[in-house]
């Protein structure tokens, strides 16, 4: 296998493009280039260039794209060198690079200017503050920290960011501030401040725009688990709040209750809101008993979220897994497996589905207008 030589463009013309680049791509070797749209190219018309615009239009996702490049560059590379060149610098937002290092051929990286030190002037930021870059083309929530600056490229058209403008609206407010940045430093650059909700409202196609969205704080981050894990460890701590600093796991105890109580109450009146506010309160009793364990360093919040994720993921392995469910009775028959597998032995009496039960007997009289005396009779002689 020859070597695949992959170069730089930078993001301008040729009066910002290295010697040492320019010399290469004048040697009279044919040039393997992504996307002609670019400055450098037009600027080069001697140049044999070769381009891949014609993959973008055979596939609908990217990922399509970039293996269909990567795959033809690696076949041309069996039988000579190879100069492969790419807008921007190669190890930036580039994942075609990317896909050729994670190849068995020999890999040569070469310069070119990234925009990352130019979208920062253009949003008046500085990147030494911490931040984020992802692509709005493989973008994935769950890599979001909202505390951090976030730089999103491949902003290229209205679609692009309409979709992403619904991801962000689970995590950032509705008027948070986004800067939409498109050609930063060339002529034509433009830097225009919207609110999110308003993000794909007027928006101009070009593979050049990129979005600066500043981090959120204070009110903003009040929708984070971090946040209030961070505000139960204040409350306890010496400097935190009396009552909730003499509290322990077994004094907590019965308010799992109470708002387990008040939560069904919320569920029956269909009350949203309430719904919305009981919820919040049966959370704050999990944060409450992971904080105090962290305050006594047992264990923390995070090893309780590790616990159920696992759990939840090893209890559902025909979602997960190669398991095949057709009915209800298989679905049993893998939920008790699973929980074999665990070590958990199969119990014949439930202390807590008898609990259960009985709290929703007396909790259905009482509700039907039944004092809770003539309920707890009623109770307890139909359970005879």
């Amino acid at each position: 296998m020859n070597k695949i030589t992959v170069i730089g463009l930078g993001n301008y013309g040729l009066d910002e493009l290295p010697y040492g680049i320019y010399q290469m791509l004048t040697a009279g070797q044919k040039v393997y280039v992504r996307t002609l749209k670019h400055p450098v190219i037009e600027e080069l018309p001697d140049v044999e260039w070769e381009s891949f615009d014609a993959v973008y239009e055979k596939h609908e996702q990217f990922p399509a794209v970039y293996q269909e490049i990567v795959d033809t560059l690696l076949k041309e590379a069996e039988e000579n060198e190879v100069l492969y060149a790419v807008p921007g610098h190669p190890m930036v937002a580039e994942s075609t690079t990317q896909l050729l290092l994670q190849s068995d051929a020999p890999i040569e990286v070469k310069g070119g200017k990234s925009f990352i030190d130019d979208l920062f002037t253009a949003a008046g930021a500085d990147p030494n503050d911490g931040f984020q870059l992802l692509d709005a083309t493989a973008f994935d929530a769950r890599h979001l920290n909202i505390r951090n600056a976030l730089v999103v490229t491949q902003v290229y058209n209205q679609i692009v960011a309409s979709d992403l403008k619904i991801t962000l609206l689970d995590h950032y407010p509705a008027e948070h501030p986004v800067k939409v940045i498109t050609a930063a430093r060339n002529h034509d650059s433009e830097v225009k401040e919207v609110p999110l909700f308003e993000l794909d409202h007027d928006f101009s196609e070009s593979n050049l725009t990129s979005l600066y969205i500043d981090p959120v704080t204070g009110t903003g981050l009040y929708g984070e688990l971090t946040e209030l894990n961070s505000v139960m460890a204040t409350l306890i701590s010496p400097d935190g709040c009396p009552w909730d600093q003499k509290q322990t796991h077994q004094s907590l105890r019965r308010y799992l209750i109470e708002e387990s109580f008040e939560l069904i109450e919320a569920i029956d009146a269909d009350d949203i809101d309430h719904m919305i506010e009981e919820l919040g309160d049966i959370l704050l009793q999990v944060v409450f008993h992971a904080a105090l364990a962290r305050r006594d360093e047992l264990f923390d919040i995070r090893e309780v979220i590790e616990a159920v994720t696992d759990k939840m993921i090893r209890r559902h392995p025909h979602v997960f897994g190669d398991a095949v469910v057709n009915n209800l009775d298989d679905l049993n028959q893998v939920w008790e497996q699973e929980k074999k597998n665990e070590g958990k032995e199969k119990r014949d009496i439930k202390v807590e589905k008898q609990f259960a039960d009985l709290f929703m007997a007396l909790y259905e009289k009482v509700k039907e207008g039944v004092s809770l005396e003539e309920a707890l009779q009623e109770v307890k002689y139909e359970t005879r």
